[in-house]
């Protein structure tokens, strides 16, 4: 991935890219599939952003059960910063899907003063922003498919989501195997299992592997 192609500076050149990383003190680690990336309380000032491969953010409570809160794929951005919780966040960890590269960089080396008061370190400031609106419209999509009755509405719900944000001429893909899309809906696996066999029984779920299409879109 080019500098310029790294969600936290879209709209900058490639030169002042390579600057800025280097002004940020950024840090690159590569974590093998399976690995633990880091817990959300270990330094709360911390940015991470996925440069390739993908990871979830998930949470266990005092029982162990554990609970997929977000997927994170290439461009996603996490960090205490941006879990929306409550101050407490211990118990949210980032687990690699796959082998995963990542950029760290300190909050607070964003948001200082930049003492050359350049027009790219505001672009950046602008975007980091920007990505606060849009793990606030995330977070309000979460809710919005937890907030479901039944587990079958709960698995339309997350599917309409997805298709909405695939792009034009693209199948939509549940970017989660069964057992860690049961985890991220809170439901038990082998119920949704049932469920998305009566809902491609009823014409309604066509799926191949991680691939689907919702062929008739009315509630169930």
């Amino acid at each position: 991935m080019r500098p310029e192609e790294n969600i936290l500076f879209r709209g900058i050149d490639s030169s002042d890219c390579l600057r800025m990383l280097g002004c940020f003190n950024t840090e690159i680690r590569t974590y093998k599939s399976g690995s633990r990336i880091g817990d959300c309380s270990d330094n709360t000032d911390k940015l991470g952003i996925i440069l390739s491969g993908n990871a979830v953010m998930v949470r266990y409570d005092i029982n162990g059960v554990r609970t997929i809160i977000e997927d994170l794929s290439e461009q996603s951005i996490f960090g205490a910063f941006f879990t929306l919780t409550a101050a407490q966040r211990s118990g949210i960890e980032i687990v690699c899907e796959s082998e995963c590269k990542v950029m760290f960089v300190n909050r607070s080396e964003i948001t200082k003063r930049c003492e050359k008061a350049c027009q790219c370190h505001s672009k950046v400031v602008e975007n980091l922003l920007d990505l606060m609106s849009e793990k606030a419209l995330s977070l309000s999509e979460r809710i919005e498919v937890l907030s479901q009755r039944s587990i079958s509405e709960k698995l339309i719900s997350c599917l309409r989501i997805i298709e909405e944000k695939t792009p034009e001429g693209k199948t939509p893909q549940i970017p989660f195997s069964t057992t860690a899309l049961s985890d991220y809906l809170c439901v038990n696996r082998s119920a949704l299992q049932r469920e998305m066999t009566k809902l491609k029984n009823a014409g309604i779920l066509t799926i191949s592997k991680r691939k689907f299409r919702l062929t008739r879109n009315q509630d169930t």
